[in-house]
């Protein structure tokens, strides 16, 4: 209880950021930089939105660490579109907080094809702290990205998020790079590795793995990751237009973050 009510009150004085929003990637332990395949590049590696071959949305709703007893919640909508040539952009709006305090953030991406097997990404995010004793504030944060098939089934990714060092009066965002690599030697399995830094934080080791039970209805994922010790789940079903997606995600303190996340291609 101690540790829940510590969170509140850190999150009630000072800035914080749901960097890892993506159902799937959660479910692999946020090892997601050089897989990168779906929507949820737009938080792990935006040079991976270049895979888009279908306009997409994705909705996604987190309770974080079981609402921490105040709701502490992560919300977000976001739409994908092919460009041809031009790659691929993305919109993202997501919400995180509860009662006191607001985090709202609007995000356009951008992945682009260079070469055969490599790719570039970028964004932009304009974001707004909302607390109610204190009002509002804003700031404009840029992310960069890199990806690329190195042989055959193996990818690498690189990221980095919040490349300016954004904050909004005395409280800085989470800076954060990320370092990735992938296997997938058929479609349907893959492996992946993440190593990444936030600056006064130890590094991060991500390994998840990701199976597909049944063609377009059923995957399994499942994912480790340090720095806290945490133990990852996730679960897909649905048709090959339409799925639902669930992670489950441990903490060694607080209790679970639940992931939910619908998708569809249109």
């Amino acid at each position: 209880m101690v540790a829940v009510l510590l969170i509140v009150g850190t999150a009630a004085t000072a800035m914080f950021e749901d960097t890892e929003t993506g159902v799937r990637a959660e479910g692999m332990a946020g090892a997601f930089a050089a897989v990168a395949d779906d929507l949820s590049a737009v938080d792990f590696n935006p040079a991976g939105l270049h895979h888009l071959r279908t306009r997409s949305f994705v909705g996604v709703f987190k309770l974080l660490y079981g609402g921490a007893g105040t709701g502490l919640h992560t919300g977000s909508a976001c739409i994908g579109l092919p460009l041809g040539r031009l790659g691929a952009v993305a919109v993202r709006m997501q919400e995180t907080g509860f009662e006191l305090q607001s985090q709202r953030s609007f995000k356009l991406a951008h992945g682009l094809v260079l070469a055969d097997g490599l790719a570039l990404g970028t964004g932009v995010s304009v974001y707004n702290l909302h607390q109610r004793d204190y009002g509002n504030g804003y700031a404009v944060g840029f992310d960069v990205g890199m990806w690329g098939r190195v042989y055959r089934y193996w990818t690498v990714g690189c990221y980095i998020h919040n490349l300016n060092m954004p904050s909004i009066g005395s409280s800085d965002l989470p800076r954060l790079l990320s370092f990735g690599l992938g296997y997938s030697p058929k479609p349907g399995i893959q492996s992946a590795v993440d190593i990444s830094k936030e600056p006064g934080k130890p590094t991060r080791l991500s390994v998840g793995q990701e199976f597909r039970i049944v063609q377009d209805h059923l995957t399994v994922r499942a994912g480790v990751q340090t720095e806290p010790v945490r133990m990852c789940f996730g679960l897909r079903a649905g048709t090959e237009r339409l799925h639902l997606d669930y992670a489950l995600v441990s903490h060694p303190v607080l209790p679970f973050t639940h992931g939910f996340g619908v998708a569809f291609d249109f």
